[in-house]
C-alpha cells in the first residue's frame, strides 16, 4: 500500500472530491474521485466503482493506484487496475498519466493501455460515499448517494413530517441486488431502511442503507387458484385493477396508494375486515432476504415460525421481494358514504351514537366506519364543504345489494346530507374515503377502543365543534368497527391481534404551517379524552413517529407474541440490522 504524506500541505494534497475525464483507447469516460486524508481513494464512474490508495510525492504532485470493479449495467465482468502519476495545479485542477491492465473474472490479464486524466475539484473533504463506493459493485439496479441527481427524492416518504438522511439508497432491480445491498450493510454494521413504496416510513433511516424495493414490479393473477403473485414495488391500485380483470378483489385498506407489502407486513386492515380479516391471513408466502442476505421463501410449511412473525412484525426481520396472495370472488359490493352536517354538537352526537348502535347490530358482511371531520375554508376545498364540521359514516357490505339496503334505512332514516351508498365495482373502493394522493405532512394517531359511551361521543364532538375546536387546528377522527372475521382465529396463524377491540381509532392533524407541537397537542387531547376506552393495545400496521417508543411497540402485540418475535428476531437478526421501523428487539437487547 501507498504511503499518504499527512504532514503534507492541504494544497499540496488531492484531498477532497474531483469531477473529470479519462482517455485512453481513442475513447474518454467520466468519473468522479474522491482522496481521503488517509490515504485511501474512491472512485465512480458510468460503468465501475473503484478503490484505492494515493500518496504525496514532490510538492504539487502525487501518485495513486486503483482497483475499478464493473458493475453489472455495464455488461461487461472483472477489473481494471490502475497507477497513476498527477500533478496538483492552482489546487484546482489536476491531470494525470498512467497505465490500465484489465483482467477477467478469474483473474487472467486481458489487455494493457495507457491513459490520461484532468480533474477539477468540486469540494475540499471526501465525499459523503467514501467508505460506502463498494455498494455499487454488484448492482443492477442505482446505488444514489447524498448529492446525487434522485437521491432526494428516492429517500423521501409520504409522510412528510419524517425526514430521512440514508448513508445510501440502492435502488433495487431485483432480489439479489437487495440481498447485496443487506450484505455489505451488515459486514459494515449499518442499520437497514427498507422502502416498498406507498406511503413509506415513518421512522427516520438516518445513517442507514436505505433499500427502496420500488421497480420490483412482478404481477400476475391466477384466475383459477384464486391468487397473485406481487412485486414488492406495487401499489394496491395496480393489484385491484389487475384482479377485477377476473372478477376478484385483493383485501385492500382504504388509499390505492398504500405499498403492498407495507400493509401486508403490518397486517393489514381491509375494507371488508369484517368479513375477510386482516389481510395477512390471506397470504400464502413471502420471498424474504434476511439480515445474512440469504433470500428465503416462507410459508405455512417453509420457515413457518419466520412466515408468522414478518405478517404482523413489519420489517423487523428482512426485506420482503415478493408474495403470493388470496384474492376473493368480489366484483362489486354494496359502498359508500353518508355525510351529515357536524357543526351542531347536538345533531353530531346523534349521528355518532346512533351509528354506534347501528354498527353492533350489523351482520360480519357490513364493514363501516364513522369519521369526525372538520374543514379548513380554503379554496382547495369543495364550495359545499369548505369551512364545514361533518360526520361521515362510510361503510361496505359484501352482500346482497337488496339486503344491504334494508340495513343502512336507518342511517339513511337520519337525514344525511348526501349518500352515495350503491352497488359499486370493487376496482372503485379506494375512493370511498377520499384519502390524499400525495404526500402530507400531518400527525396520526391510532389507538384500539372498547365501547365508546355517551360521554366519549360528547368528547369526540367536542373536537369539530366550530365553537369550542382549537383555532387553525382541523382535524379528522375516525372509528373503524371491528370484530367480525378480525374476532376469529385465522386460519394462517400471524402476529396481528385485535380480537379484544370494538372498534380502530385513527386521528390525523394537518400541520399548519409545518409547526409539530400544535397537531401533536390535539391529537394527545383526543387520546386522554378517551382514555377511559382505550384498551392498551396498538395495531402494528397502524404505528406512526410517535409510537417508534419500545414500549408503544410492545403494545402492538400480546405479550407472547412479543415474547415469541424477540426470540425470532435474535434467531434471524441478532445484531438488529433492521432496526429503522418500530423495533422488535432481538431477546437480550433490552427485550
Amino acid at each position: 500500500m501507498l504511503e499518504a504524506n499527512s504532514a503534507t500541505e492541504p494544497v499540496q494534497t488531492p484531498v477532497g472530491v474531483w469531477t473529470g475525464s479519462v482517455t485512453h483507447d481513442n475513447q474518454t469516460d467520466p468519473y468522479v474521485i474522491s482522496f481521503a486524508p488517509d490515504g485511501t481513494i474512491a472512485l465512480r464512474t458510468p460503468v465501475t466503482v473503484g478503490v484505492g490508495t494515493w500518496a504525496a510525492g514532490e510538492p504539487g504532485r502525487f501518485t495513486y493506484e486503483l482497483t475499478e470493479t464493473f458493475t453489472p449495467v455495464s455488461g461487461h465482468a472483472g477489473e481494471v487496475r490502475a497507477h497513476v502519476d498527477a500533478h496538483l495545479k492552482n489546487n484546482t485542477t489536476h491531470t494525470g498519466t498512467g497505465s490500465a491492465k484489465i483482467y477477467t473474472p478469474d483473474g487472467t490479464l486481458v489487455h494493457t493501455t495507457t491513459a490520461e486524466s484532468a480533474g477539477e475539484r468540486i469540494a475540499d473533504e471526501p465525499a459523503p460515499w467514501h467508505d460506502l463506493v463498494s455498494l455499487g459493485t454488484p448492482m443492477r439496479g442505482r446505488t444514489l448517494h447524498r448529492g446525487d441527481e434522485g437521491f432526494e427524492e428516492a429517500g423521501s416518504g409520504w409522510l412528510l413530517t419524517v425526514e430521512h438522511r440514508p448513508a445510501a439508497i440502492v435502488v433495487a432491480a431485483d432480489a439479489d441486488d437487495v440481498s447485496a445491498a443487506v450484505r455489505f450493510a451488515a459486514a459494515r454494521k449499518l442499520p437497514i431502511a427498507v422502502e416498498s413504496t406507498g406511503h413509506g416510513r415513518s421512522v427516520p433511516a438516518d445513517g442507514a442503507v436505505f433499500i427502496a424495493t420500488e421497480e420490483l414490479r412482478e404481477l400476475s393473477v391466477d384466475p383459477q387458484a384464486r391468487t397473485a403473485r406481487i412485486g414488492a414495488g406495487l401499489r394496491w391500485d395496480e393489484v385491484i385493477s389487475a384482479a377485477a380483470d377476473h372478477g376478484l378483489a385483493p383485501l385492500c385498506g382504504s388509499s390505492e396508494q398504500v405499498g403492498v407489502m407495507g400493509y401486508l407486513t403490518g397486517g393489514g386492515l381491509p375494507l371488508t375486515c369484517r368479513t375477510h380479516g386482516f389481510a395477512a391471513d390471506h397470504v400464502r408466502s413471502l420471498d424474504v432476504v434476511t439480515a445474512d442476505g440469504s433470500v428465503r421463501t416462507v410459508s405455512p410449511t417453509q420457515e413457518h415460525d419466520l412466515f408468522w412473525a414478518v405478517r404482523g412484525g413489519g420489517s423487523n426481520f428482512g426485506v420482503v421481494t415478493s408474495a403470493e396472495i388470496d384474492l376473493v370472488p368480489l366484483s362489486s359490493v354494496y359502498a359508500g358514504e353518508l355525510c351529515y352536517a357536524g357543526e351542531d354538537p347536538a345533531q353530531a352526537a346523534l349521528v355518532v351514537r346512533s351509528y354506534l348502535v347501528w354498527a353492533k347490530e350489523q351482520p360480519d358482511e357490513m364493514s363501516s366506519s364513522v369519521t369526525l371531520v372538520r374543514l379548513p375554508d380554503v379554496p382547495e376545498q369543495p364550495d359545499e364543504v369548505r369551512g364545514r364540521s361533518l360526520v361521515q359514516v362510510h361503510i361496505v357490505y359484501t352482500g346482497d345489494e337488496t339486503h344491504g339496503a334494508r340495513l343502512v334505512e336507518p342511517l339513511r332514516a337520519l337525514a344525511p346530507e348526501t349518500d352515495t351508498v350503491a352497488a359499486t365495482p370493487y376496482r372503485q373502493i379506494t375512493e370511498l374515503h377520499h384519502d390524499p394522493k400525495h404526500p402530507v405532512r400531518v400527525h396520526f394517531r391510532s389507538a384500539l377502543l372498547d365501547e365508546p359511551s355517551d360521554v366519549a361521543v360528547k368528547a369526540l364532538v367536542s373536537f369539530i365543534d366550530p365553537a369550542s375546536a382549537p383555532e387553525g387546528l382541523f382535524p379528522g377522527i375516525e372509528l373503524r368497527h371491528l370484530g367480525g372475521a378480525l374476532s376469529r382465529p385465522p386460519a394462517r396463524p400471524h402476529a396481528v391481534d385485535a380480537r379484544d377491540a370494538a372498534f380502530l381509532l385513527w386521528v390525523r392533524v394537518p400541520l399548519p404551517d409545518g409547526e409539530t407541537a400544535p397537531a401533536r397537542g390535539l391529537a394527545d387531547d383526543v387520546l386522554d379524552r378517551l382514555r377511559p376506552w382505550d384498551t392498551g393495545a396498538l395495531l402494528p400496521g397502524f404505528l406512526f413517529d410517535h409510537d417508534s417508543d419500545p414500549e408503544r411497540v410492545r403494545r402492538a402485540y400480546s405479550e407472547s407474541d412479543h415474547r415469541r418475535l424477540t426470540e425470532l428476531k435474535a434467531e434471524y437478526d441478532p445484531h438488529n440490522l433492521f432496526r429503522v421501523n418500530h423495533n422488535i428487539r432481538p431477546v437480550g437487547d433490552g427485550a
